[in-house]
């Protein structure tokens, strides 16, 4: 897998690895991405906050940031 950056808009299917020195690796598969705008504008930003929702390998569905 080829790294990406955060913020870099992704298709729904594309698998990541979130690598951490504390942590295991977590796997994740993108379900949606889009730039949020109402984030953006809260936190008076130009324009949206690049969000991710994704599923782990459980099965467990979350959203980042």
């Amino acid at each position: 897998m080829p790294p990406v950056a955060f913020g870099e808009a992704l298709l729904a299917g594309i698998r990541l690895t979130l690598f951490s020195d504390d942590k295991p690796d977590r796997f994740f598969t993108i379900i949606k991405f889009w730039m949020d705008e109402t984030s953006g504008g809260a936190l008076s930003l130009r324009g949206g906050v690049p969000t991710y929702q994704v599923e782990d390998d459980s099965g467990h569905y979350l959203q980042f940031p």
